[in-house]
């Protein structure tokens, strides 16, 4: 069995690795700009995949030692500091992160460390085994990657990175509205995706409780007829909750996707909505019929598959994929690997790309819910939005909703599907015209009127 000491002296030194990633991207980027010092990251990230690649190879060979640990994390930090630092015999050449080739490695890096770092936890604790149970090379491949991307060990240290990121965005945001959003986001992955479903007292309990299913179907496992509390609890309770304040409950707090999409670099990404061949032909508020289509039809079949979940854990079918359960099968292969590649590939498909192709079933349910309820961005003064000539309202979208100007000066508000609120728009306005509407607004316009 693992000794618990080592165990638990991986995991710190995977965390400080990735946070020290994540401290060196913010050190060396200059956000209004939109520049970086590529070649200082490039060194620092190189060496936090040498070291954790070290790690992996000596946490196979059995030969793991708390001493090579700390001497490795010791190394890797240091460097941090100094390349951070005006001391830093790496000056290179800032250059801008709307260069694809400047993108890929600044988004695959991390990801590649922290997919190695995970590994070793996994392997150090017998977790590591193929979770789709797929014997082909291939699949197995596919099955080990889902496995990785999957435990609990990645969502803390690939969290790691994107923390200093995000408390970078809180710190340089300028919107309170912005700043209690982006710190409820914070807490949202490390408590509630985070720590409650995995290291809490109550983890074991958590699946069968409403809300706790934050994927949707497939989360904990087969649907089985004592989970049908906790499953359809969450589908109700988070209809309701995006029906009164929008999607941006989801979609912009409470999913783990917005806390690695949001952060300073990252977030700023968005300028691949608006120059990447896919990217830009998801624009605007519009829904195109191909995104209606990919919805239904991922929609017809995570509803198919959850039936037949269900029919199986009662023993009326025997229908498996590959040895799996459909709805942990349809998961597995959306929420750990085809998510991550997204992640990877923003700058061909832009931001936010989960959003805006409509395969996530989950964000959509939300939207839905969203668009037919309260939620809505509104402004003060539609005369303000028409003589503006800088539209960073716009430009500011992480979604790509680009008409939204339009929208103001004609409805004086916006009401979309693709709407997540994550109120970069708002503080973008330089008149600070933009305000959300939802049901406290509504509740409160009540109240004045009955008190009349």
């Amino acid at each position: 069995m693992a000794n618990d000491t080592t165990t638990l002296i991986l995991l710190l030194s995977s965390v400080l690795i990735s946070v020290g990633e994540g401290i060196t991207y913010i050190k060396n980027y200059k956000r209004p700009s939109l520049r970086i010092n590529f070649l200082k990251i490039l060194v620092l990230l190189t060496e936090g995949l040498i070291i954790s690649t070290i790690l992996l190879v000596l946490t196979i060979l059995s030969n793991i030692n708390i001493l090579w640990i700390i001497s490795l994390d010791f190394i890797y930090l240091f460097s941090v500091f100094l390349m951070s630092s005006k001391f830093s015999p790496i000056k290179g050449e800032e250059k801008s992160i709307n260069n694809i080739k400047v993108a890929l490695p600044l988004l695959f890096l991390p990801f590649a460390t922290a997919l190695f770092l995970s590994s070793d936890i996994l392997i150090y604790t017998d977790q590591f085994q193929p979770s789709l149970g797929l014997y082909d090379p291939v699949w197995n491949a596919i099955s080990y990657f889902v496995t990785i991307t999957g435990s609990q060990w990645l969502l803390v240290i690939f969290g790691s990175f994107f923390t200093p990121l995000v408390v970078h965005k809180i710190l340089s945001s300028r919107s309170r509205g912005n700043k209690i959003r982006l710190t409820l986001m914070l807490l949202a992955y490390w408590i509630y995706s985070t720590y409650l479903p995995n290291f809490s007292p109550v983890s074991s309990i958590f699946p069968y409780i409403p809300y706790s299913w934050f994927n949707g179907f497939g989360t904990f496992g087969p649907l089985a007829p004592s989970l049908l509390i906790g499953a359809l609890g969450t589908y109700a309770v988070t209809a309701v909750l995006s029906f009164l304040f929008g999607s941006r409950q989801i979609c912009s707090v409470t999913c783990t996707a917005p806390f690695m999409l949001q952060g300073t670099v990252i977030g700023d990404m968005k300028v691949f909505n608006r120059t990447a061949k896919v990217g830009k032909k998801m624009l605007t508020s519009r829904l195109s019929t191909w995104y209606k289509v990919v919805t239904a039809a991922v929609w017809v079949m995570l509803l198919a598959f959850a039936t037949v979940s269900l029919l199986d854990q009662l023993g009326y079918t025997n229908f498996y994929i590959l040895g799996n359960d459909p709805t942990v099968l349809y998961v597995a292969v959306y929420f750990n690997l085809l998510w991550y590649l997204q992640f990877l590939l923003i700058p061909f498909v832009g931001n936010y790309s989960c959003v805006n192709m409509g395969i996530c079933t989950w964000g959509s349910f939300n939207q839905l819910f969203g668009r037919l309820g309260f939620f809505r961005l509104k402004v003060r003064d539609t005369q303000t939005c028409l003589n503006c000539k800088t539209v960073d309202c716009a430009k500011a979208c992480p979604v790509g909703i680009t008409d939204m100007r339009a929208a103001f000066i004609k409805k004086g508000e916006l009401r979309s599907f693709k709407c997540i609120g994550t109120g970069e728009c708002i503080e973008s306005c330089p008149h600070d015209n933009i305000f959300i509407y939802d049901f406290r607004n509504w509740l409160k316009e009540n109240y004045k009127k009955q008190m009349k």
